[in-house]
């Protein structure tokens, strides 16, 4: 049986960024041309596909990788929202209780560099409209205090929401929004760039070399098993999956029960499907699902609503595959 050795060399790749695939050489290439110019980015993807790991090489590719320029990330979802307006822009002694010394925000800490605002979405309106008036003049002011701070900080927002459509809800400011997203990055979820995901997976071996004194293999039964899984956690869930793989392989090499990962079913180890077989079967089955859609679309004339209840889905993610077969040609 053929194994694929993690020999690869990753020397090229930027931090945990691999880019085989078509579409994440694409992302790729919008990142750098984003990096050239100084206006605020908006990434869009699912938890775990690599958002922070994208704006960190825009950071990268406009300050260069021995800049003193500050990177600052703050994730807007995980602190409390009474919290986050002094977080993201600072304090001065005696502004609220608890205040006993003055403090720079994040504004501030990240002066001459790049800020993150993580899950942007979460943000609350009331200081959607403070951020905004900060992202129109470049300069903030500490609560508790009236100086106002010259501010020269490319902004990078990044969310998993669908954020045109929290705007057409009234959860997100439109203004704000067209201020964020003058040229957007979406990237894409790992199932549909199954090209890195063995790269992934070498590299991963090789970063946690340490967990194992073994030089690890996969087989091609277990290169098939990754590449057939859905991964629901992107890059993320392969990089927990390979950690437990190789804190529990014996004798060098990986194997699915190692990973947690479902083992193909194959009667005969001559017909095990490779990796393009893979990718045609679930092409073809995504197909029919497509039509499908269209079928009980027609059927209902056109009513969404009603649409999404025969297809035991919400109208949301209906209008979110509609809005997919689009972009495909596949329907208007």
């Amino acid at each position: 049986m053929s194994t694929y050795s993690p020999g690869i060399n990753t020397a090229d790749a930027d931090a945990d960024l691999i880019s085989c695939a078509a579409k994440s050489i694409e992302t790729l290439r919008l990142a750098e041309k984003i990096a050239k110019v100084a206006v605020p980015v908006l990434i869009y993807g699912e938890s775990g596909t690599g958002k922070e790991c994208i704006a960190r090489y825009i950071h990268r590719q406009q300050f260069g990788s021995l800049n003193t320029a500050p990177y600052i990330g703050v994730n807007c979802a995980a602190i409390p929202e009474s919290l986050l307006e002094a977080t993201l822009f600072g304090y001065e002694k005696g502004a609220f209780t608890g205040a006993v010394q003055a403090m720079p925000g994040k504004f501030e800490q990240a002066n001459g560099g790049t800020l993150l605002l993580d899950e942007i979405g979460d943000m609350s309106l009331s200081l959607q409209v403070k951020l905004l008036r900060v992202l129109q003049e470049q300069e903030v002011e500490r609560l508790g205090s009236t100086r106002r701070i010259k501010l020269n900080v490319r902004i990078i927002a990044a969310t998993h929401q669908d954020i045109p459509l929290a705007v057409k809800e009234g959860r997100f400011r439109q203004d704000l929004y067209y201020r964020l997203a003058v040229l957007p990055i979406t990237i894409a979820p790992l199932r549909e760039r199954r090209e890195d995901i063995l790269p992934l997976v070498a590299h991963f071996i090789e970063k946690y070399r340490t967990f194992t004194s073994s030089t690890v293999t996969v087989s091609a039964e277990v290169q098939r098993a990754l590449l057939s899984y859905e991964w629901t956690g992107n890059v993320r869930e392969l990089e927990n999956k390979v950690q437990r793989g190789l804190i529990l392989c014996q004798g060098g090499e990986l194997t699915v029960e190692d990973l947690g990962l479902p083992a193909i079913a194959c009667s005969h180890p001559d017909l095990a499907p490779d990796a393009a077989n893979i990718s045609a079967i679930r092409d073809k089955g995504k197909q029919v699902e497509q039509q499908y859609v269209l079928d009980v679309l027609k059927q209902f004339n056109g009513n969404k609503t009603l649409t999404a209840e025969k297809l035991g889905i919400t109208p949301r993610a209906l209008r979110y595959r509609l809005s997919s077969m689009r972009q495909s040609g596949l329907c208007r």
